[in-house]
């Protein structure tokens, strides 16, 4: 997509709330209450979390029911959700339940992501087979479209995984029928089946812009045969990120950080080489020559904008640069990662706002 052609833009705050070694837990999770509510008061769109289990530092969420309960109650505009609940790990109907009370709990922020989990070893851990992630995916979702659709009452379902009868369903969504869905993928066949179906999806900049480019394009394609109006389209683009008032400040910040988060990463990664399958280790092992090389080679992964940091001027040009190539329409930035002191988290967010946002058109909740 064009330059000059770019939908009008969401600008939305992620976090994976993970443990920073020179504060205590609870130090953490009162910083995270404290992002949440900066996002609120500088007018950002979307604020997001997401949960990992088993996987060292990498997040203090491992309940997105817990966590978005906290949005709820110390944000008052901003949208929220889940990005993502591992849909495979939980129930399905207890989830329908849980987020319908946090829908009006809310007052109708919320939204949610669900999928099927990016490593093995959670799976693995919880006794689920990984091989029957997918159909579990599939599955769970269903069982949302019944029970948020249901005209009488009750529910009943009968599936592979889950079974459900005569159960009563008092209570709907604030938002109807549902709060949107959320389904980020990295394949082009997801892509456009997500896009088709009306839901949000999106990619994470670790992977790179050539990676993706064919699965927002796959997801644009099945958005425009859904018959949605426009202003339902929604493809994400997050990043880790770091503004400041100089290039170079930017870059002593985030390379150190970015370093950091992909050791987390890579101990995630380890997790699943150790419990999975042998059949998944080349896989695994061209994972970990490519964390590798990140973290060798931070200039050439800010080159990539594998993550985004520089003065806004020098961020409105990375961002633009990133609508040219994928029909990005939202921008999330993970502020918090690494070891960054929330004096730093602090001044990126507020430069993005007061600096970066105002460059671009600004798209309507």
């Amino acid at each position: 997509m064009a330059e000059n052609d770019t939908r009008p833009m969401y600008w939305s705050v992620f976090d994976h709330i993970a443990h920073k070694k020179a504060i205590s837990i609870n130090e953490r999770l009162n910083e995270f209450v404290l992002e949440a509510k900066l996002a609120d008061r500088l007018g950002y769109d979307y604020y997001f979390t997401t949960e990992h289990h088993f996987s060292g530092d990498f997040t203090l969420s491992p309940s997105q029911p817990i966590t978005l309960t906290v949005l709820a109650q110390v944000t008052e505009n901003i949208r929220f959700g889940p990005l993502v609940i591992i849909l495979p790990l939980v129930d399905p109907l207890r989830i329908v339940e849980e987020m319908t009370i946090i829908d009006h709990m809310s007052n109708g922020r919320l939204e949610i992501g669900v999928g099927r989990g990016i490593r093995e070893h959670e799976h693995l851990s919880f006794g689920i087979d990984p091989d029957t992630t997918n159909a579990r995916v599939d599955e769970g979702l269903e069982v949302f479209r019944r029970a948020w659709t249901t005209t009488e009452g009750k529910f009943s379902y009968n599936g592979p995984f889950h079974q459900y009868f005569d159960v009563e369903l008092p209570w709907q969504p604030l938002q109807q029928p549902h709060p949107r869905i959320w389904m980020p993928t990295n394949t082009p066949s997801r892509g456009e089946e997500w896009g088709r179906l009306g839901y949000a999806s999106g990619g994470f900049s670790f992977l790179g812009m050539d990676f993706y480019k064919p699965v927002a394009e796959a997801y644009e394609k099945g958005f425009a045969e859904s018959g949605l109006p426009d202003d339902m389209f929604r493809w994400l683009w997050m990043a880790p990120t770091v503004i400041a008032d100089t290039d170079e400040e930017a870059r002593e910040l985030c390379y150190e950080a970015f370093y950091e988060q992909v050791g987390i990463f890579e101990y995630e990664a380890q997790r699943t080489y150790e419990m999975a399958d042998a059949s998944h280790r080349p896989r695994l092992e061209a994972g970990f020559a490519r964390f590798q090389n990140m973290k060798d080679n931070l200039e050439e992964s800010d080159e990539a904008l594998r993550f985004i940091c520089g003065s806004p001027d020098t961020v409105i040009d990375k961002i633009r640069h990133v609508q040219s190539v994928m029909p990005m329409n939202m921008y999330m930035g993970e502020f918090s990662f690494g070891q960054l002191e929330w004096k730093h988290v602090e001044r990126s967010m507020e430069l993005l706002a007061g600096k970066v946002m105002p460059a671009f058109s600004r798209a309507k909740i």
